[in-house]
């Protein structure tokens, strides 16, 4: 069915068009957590834990790391089953009496992810200088972004298609590359130089490291959920696609990770943008090896932004359709594409090219990431007692998992606010600015009263999906 709510429909209404929906698959939905991490950063942020840690911790930190995933899936499939909307934190937030807070890390999302895509965008254009050094290199960022957005100003449809043939295609690459490093690479000796810390190791490590992995799989189950009233099968892409895309990641994270630090001393790799790359480059020169890993590097690059532009304009016009944004931001194309929101983050993601230190908002990027599943924990525990919801959460386990995930991922957040307090202050006073703007400026405007209490009042039941 088409529906369409134009200006003058409603007093002080929106000009939203929905329109027919192809549904994403549960396989597309894996695909889309997977591609949200793929981002060729992640390799120089694998290498920087490994200097630090040395391998026997990184190992230890991608274990906890895996556990608070899958126990944070755990509570999401309770979550988004009782309140299947596209608003997510929002969403969980509002049932857990917490909205503006819900809000703001719903919100301040966008701008976190925009930043991880400054730093792509300047990965990808030393990629192609690489592949072609006689090429300016000021026209990498553009040949990089603009096909991206051209493709999901298509729709999400056709953009979730393609993200799955492209991550199926950096698995079966990342593999490979990591089987071949191993067999023409790796160094026995390497590896024992590498395995042990290289600085002491206290009572916060445990929590510092964990929070470090965090801070590139944060996101891998997240992302999908903004998409989740385009989702076809409900049950099979809550259980199957979300988790599937945490463990696609890391079969392509993990067998690779362990090739690098068998091939090289990890103060060698921590200096390189893209270790995958650039120590096949030192290591074998122009080996068929070295286009391998570009091509599996730049096309997970792709990915990375794809996902961006699926995910971060349909937050942003989500909010503006509360009133809280300048309505421009609302604005829908006939293929159900905020394009003006997604041309918006385009931009912005350009600017970060022309950054050139971009350190600090990293810090903050880590305090988000490292206080996150602490307000998923404490929203689980606030929705459990929640006596309105048409469907209650009754996740076996469901509690104590919670409680466990609140406490472990309050000592990743102390341990993050540890390493750079300005950066946590900064991180903590962007999330009370959106909860104060959110709680008494946007309900006190025309467009935001008119929206609030019915955002507010809004339930949901997953019986319809």
């Amino acid at each position: 069915m088409t529906a369409n709510v134009r200006d003058g429909d409603l007093d002080g209404g929106d000009d939203i068009v929905l329109v027919n929906e192809k549904p994403l698959n549960w396989f597309d939905v894996s695909a889309i957590g997977t591609g949200e991490m793929l981002g060729t950063l992640g390799w120089g942020w694998i290498a920087f834990i490994g200097v630090t840690f040395g391998t026997k911790w990184t190992l230890i930190g991608f274990a906890e790391g895996a556990v608070v995933i899958t126990a944070a899936w755990w509570l999401y499939r309770e979550m988004i089953t009782a309140v299947p909307e596209p608003g997510t934190f929002q969403s969980y937030g509002r049932e857990a009496g917490m909205f503006s807070l819900g809000t703001a890390y719903f919100l301040l999302w966008v701008p976190m992810y925009g930043v991880f895509m400054w730093l792509e965008l300047l990965v990808a254009q030393g990629l192609f200088h690489l592949l072609i050094p006689s090429a300016p290199q000021w026209i990498w960022p553009y040949v990089t972004l603009l096909p991206v957005l051209g493709l999901n100003l298509l729709g999400h449809q056709i953009t979730g298609k393609v993200q799955a043939i492209l991550i199926a295609f950096t698995l079966v690459g990342d593999i490979a590359l990591g089987v071949f490093i191993w067999v023409m690479l790796a160094d026995h000796k390497t590896w024992e130089l590498n395995w042990p810390s290289p600085g002491p190791v206290g009572w916060l490590t445990p929590f510092t490291v964990a929070g470090m992995w965090l801070a590139i799989m944060v996101g891998v189950l997240e992302v999908q959920q903004v998409l989740v009233d385009e989702w076809d099968n409900f049950p099979r892409s809550r259980d199957v696609g979300l988790l599937t895309a945490a463990y696609g990641l890391w079969i392509r994270q993990i067998p690779l990770a362990l090739a690098l630090f068998a091939s090289m001393p990890l103060a060698a790799l921590s200096v390189m943008s893209v270790p995958t790359v650039e120590l096949v480059h030192a290591k074998l020169g122009q080996h068929p090896l070295l286009y391998l890993a570009l091509a599996a590097m730049l096309i997970a690059t792709y990915t990375t932004l794809s996902v961006y532009f699926m995910a971060m304009p349909r937050i942003l016009a989500l909010y503006t359709q509360q009133g809280a944004l300048p309505r421009v931001f609302g604005k829908y194309s006939s293929r159900s594409v905020p394009w003006v929101a997604m041309l918006f983050l385009g931009v912005f993601a350009l600017v970060g090219v022309y950054i050139t230190d971009s350190a600090f908002i990293v810090s903050m990027m880590s305090c988000f990431s490292g206080t996150f599943y602490f307000i998923i924990a404490l929203f689980f525990l606030r929705m459990r007692q929640s006596k309105t919801l048409e469907r209650p959460l009754v996740a076996k386990y469901g509690v104590p998992i919670a409680v466990v995930m609140l406490l472990f991922s309050a000592m990743v957040a102390v341990s993050s606010f540890a390493n750079d307090w300005r950066a946590a202050m900064c991180w903590v006073g962007a999330v009370i600015l959106v909860v104060l703007y959110d709680q008494f400026v946007v309900p006190n405007t025309e467009r935001g009263r008119y929206y609030r209490a019915q955002v507010v009042r809004k339930r949901t039941s997953a019986a319809r999906l």
